[in-house]
């Protein structure tokens, strides 16, 4: 009976190794896919808050900064703040901010930001295809694009505001 119980246990624990091992080389696989498929801005559609559609090819070349983003994420407040406030939008560089939330909650966290300018859009990505096309699972996350449109930085997580600024050519 022991020895029953021993291969059991042996078995049991062999296939939750082999579940986690496969679980992780999913991921890498899924990781690398999504990497590949962003190399050049891929092609996307997204409602803007106007209720418009704001499509990747109104995009012919860059450079771009993308920050996706969430409106309760106090982070993404200080980074969209300090990006505005120098200047980024002026300075050559299309800007698109995006979030999932819902486009009230998105208006309600630019609208202390002018933006309206012509380089800078923000797209609502309620049905979550932004975030499938380029990976992402944390906000705030920042793409950088040159200006053939071909990825420059992925910035996944927090990064300093001056990082992304300094990465562009257009430090503090």
């Amino acid at each position: 009976m022991t020895k029953i119980l021993t291969v059991l246990i042996i078995v049991s624990i062999s296939m939750v190794f082999l579940m986690l091992v496969g679980g992780i080389i999913v991921k890498v696989v899924k990781a690398n896919d999504s990497a590949e498929k962003i190399e050049t801005l891929p092609s996307f559609s997204l409602g803007t808050l106007d209720g418009s559609v704001f499509n990747s090819d109104d995009l012919k070349k860059g450079p771009l900064l993308i920050v996706y983003f969430h409106p309760d994420c106090e982070y993404c407040q200080y980074e969209i703040s300090t990006l505005i406030e120098n200047d980024i939008q002026s300075r050559g560089i299309k800007v698109l901010f995006v979030s999932h939330a819902s486009p009230e909650s998105i208006h309600k966290f630019m609208e202390p930001f002018n933006n309206n300018y012509e380089n800078l859009h923000i797209l609502s990505d309620t049905s979550l295809v932004f975030t499938q096309i380029f990976g992402i699972s944390v906000v705030p996350v920042n793409i950088l694009y040159d200006e053939d449109l071909k990825l420059v930085k992925y910035f996944k997580g927090e990064v300093k505001p001056d990082a992304i600024l300094n990465y562009l050519g257009c430090g503090t």
